[in-house]
């Protein structure tokens, strides 16, 4: 009875509205009783999204009870709690692995930030392979940087090809995005250092995964610089989002632009290598179509022509059988 009875003060307390002392309290009170109603009190309390649901997130994670991963998960999405969220789950180890790889899947950028902020911190290689997939697929910069960290810190070799992949990515459309692509970068490098230190001290006749990167990595370069296609349509365009692929499409109606120019001012125009000739700008325009012709047809084709690229004519005679498809 004594008991039940400190459990409605306690659900009364946890209702005071603000930074309440009392409701602060009660959260404390909650996680040293720790039986099944006060689990649910503090599953409760996170929907307060302040400063108590924090205290009672952290409060979970030392209680371990399984019924608070799916609401924990939940919380990581939302800025004010994403952090406390993210800590309560480490407490669980192993069994919040499947959850933490839903949220990286399915969550919001907070919330896809903190699943692979978190999955590298439990350092369990069954996140391996969804966060190389965040690598190649994200469009939030800051998802890829936690993924870069956490892929890092599995040490895993199956990471370096796609880490080197990321070090080839150059140029953004703003400063803001070009800010988050180097922090980007100085995470992949960090990442690649740290799966190349294990391997060090093996194997000294063969070469090492952070040798092998090196070279992979020389070899990108190389390719930046005497590519026959674009840069960013050297691997997998369907890697790309819609953006970069108009991006793209942007750099070439530039390209042609200054083509018309030097003819103009009678000199040679200034193209980069992937430019230089006309087949190439052909073959760059007609892989940007084919990949925006699979995710939405002709209708699609049209919208951005007409939309992002103003009706470009060379760009309609290159799609033309695209358009008519």
């Amino acid at each position: 009875m004594f008991r039940a009875f400190k459990i409605m003060n306690l659900a009364g307390a946890l209702k005071a509205k603000g930074n309440a002392q009392e409701a602060y309290s009660a959260v404390l009170e909650l996680g040293r009783l720790g039986n099944d109603k006060a689990v649910d009190l503090l599953i409760t309390a996170l929907r307060r999204h302040d400063g108590v649901a924090r205290s009672a997130a952290r409060e979970l994670g030392k209680l371990r009870s399984n019924r608070a991963i799916p609401p924990l998960v939940e919380l990581l999405g939302q800025a004010e709690v994403s952090q406390a969220a993210a800590d309560a789950l480490l407490g669980f180890g192993p069994e919040a692995v499947g959850p933490l790889m839903e949220a990286l899947r399915s969550g919001n950028g907070i919330a896809r930030e903190a699943a692979a902020n978190a999955l590298g911190e439990l350092r369990d290689n069954r996140a391996v392979a969804p966060l190389i997939e965040v690598m190649q697929t994200d469009d939030v910069y800051a998802v890829r940087t936690a993924a870069a960290t956490a892929l890092g810190n599995l040490k895993d070799a199956r990471a370096v090809w796609v880490l080197v992949q990321t070090l080839q990515l150059r140029d953004e459309t703003s400063p803001e995005r070009q800010t988050a692509l180097e922090h980007l970068r100085h995470a992949t490098q960090l990442a690649m250092r740290k799966i190349g230190d294990p391997l060090a001290a093996k194997r000294a006749a063969a070469p090492t995964v952070a040798e092998l990167a090196g070279a992979a990595l020389e070899e990108v370069e190389k390719s930046l610089t005497e590519a026959e296609v674009h840069p960013r349509l050297i691997h997998d365009p369907k890697l790309l989002n819609q953006d970069e692929l108009v991006n793209i499409l942007k750099e070439l109606i530039t390209a042609s632009e200054e083509i018309s120019w030097a003819s103009l001012e009678s000199r040679e125009p200034m193209l980069p290598v992937y430019f230089k000739t006309y087949d190439q700008r052909v073959r760059t325009a007609e892989v940007v179509g084919k990949e925006l012709l699979r995710r939405g047809g002709a209708a699609l084709l049209k919208q951005v022509l007409a939309d992002q690229l103003g009706g470009n004519p060379a760009i309609g005679n290159w799609w033309a059988n695209f358009l008519d498809a």
